[in-house]
């Protein structure tokens, strides 16, 4: 957590002074073009990042050591590489390319990894305890879900709607009275402005996060991957997450971008997924905005494996 913090402050301090100085020199629209600039690099970066910032690991097969708790007894020499190939083959088989998978040990049971890398060039991130815990068959239904967000092009769209939702609320906040780019106050002021923008994200962009985790998932249906398998993937996740596989309408819709268990599998969602993870995405790249929310969302508050790589559908 110190670590995490220390290293946070640090990368929020070069941010900060990157964006005073494109401000200085080309005012806001120098400083709105260095904020896209950083939150496309973090993005690109986000594995080297979360390794810092988390102290995650990766490693090859023969050697990677996972600790999460239910894990905690099975020994260094599992077979990594070929679980991964037996639940590639199972998502080739349901009609998916597989994508480039890697994996982090990790110490948190909640880590869920994600997906990273530009777009065309994607990598899948499994978390090692999910990986020994899964039946080949449950192991694919997640490289699936993945590869679809990857296929339709909703991962990219997550990427975008995220900077974009990050510039046009810089942009919005440095014309508030007190804030400017010129200024060590005025873009304090600035950032502070953001943070109000965060908050509003929080509470809108969900729906678009759910929206496109029940596209996904009728996607899976539809090409005939066992419901049983489904749900009990769906269902050790959860457990492994928020173990709340039943919400209120009124609370998910406002705070939750996963959808519930009982929510999932038969939500009538037509048309693709507008764009995967975009609500947690978001928060990851208003780093570039020094974010103040970022890892005080109640997913991931006091969990420094998870500033970088927030919990994922």
């Amino acid at each position: 957590w110190i670590r995490g913090i220390v290293l946070q402050i640090l990368i929020y301090t070069v941010i900060g002074l990157l964006v005073l100085l494109a401000g200085r020199q080309f005012g806001l629209p120098g400083a709105a073009g260095s904020v896209v600039l950083l939150a496309s690099v973090l993005l690109s970066l986000q594995l080297p990042i979360a390794r810092l910032i988390g102290g995650l690991r990766s490693n090859d097969c023969s050697s990677v050591v996972d600790r999460s708790r239910e894990d905690a007894n099975v020994g260094d020499d599992f077979d990594y590489s070929q679980q991964i190939s037996n639940a590639n083959a199972l998502v080739r088989q349901w009609g998916w390319k597989p994508a480039r998978v890697s994996f982090l040990s990790h110490e948190d049971v909640g880590f869920t990894g994600g997906i990273v890398g530009l777009p065309g060039r994607e990598t899948i991130v499994l978390p090692a305890g999910l990986v020994r815990s899964q039946s080949d068959e449950q192991l694919a239904v997640v490289i699936a879900r993945r590869c679809e967000a990857i296929r339709t092009g909703s991962r990219t769209r997550g990427w975008l709607v995220a900077i974009i939702w990050v510039l046009v609320g810089f942009c919005l906040s440095a014309q508030l009275p007190g804030a400017g780019v010129t200024s060590v106050a005025g873009l304090v002021m600035t950032w502070l402005g953001f943070t109000l923008w965060t908050f509003v994200g929080l509470l809108t962009l969900p729906s678009l996060s759910r929206q496109a985790a029940h596209a996904i998932d009728n996607q899976l249906l539809n090409r005939g991957i066992p419901r049983e398998v489904f749900e009990q993937t769906l269902t050790d996740l959860d457990r492994r997450q928020d173990d709340e596989p039943k919400r209120s309408a009124l609370v998910e819709t406002i705070f939750h971008p996963v959808p519930s268990v009982s929510n999932r599998g038969d939500h009538n969602t037509t048309g693709a997924p507008i764009a995967w993870h975009v609500a947690r995405v978001t928060l990851f790249a208003s780093w570039a905005c020094c974010g103040m929310l970022v890892r005080a969302v109640h997913c991931n508050v006091g969990r420094p494996e998870m500033w970088v790589f927030l919990p994922t559908d």
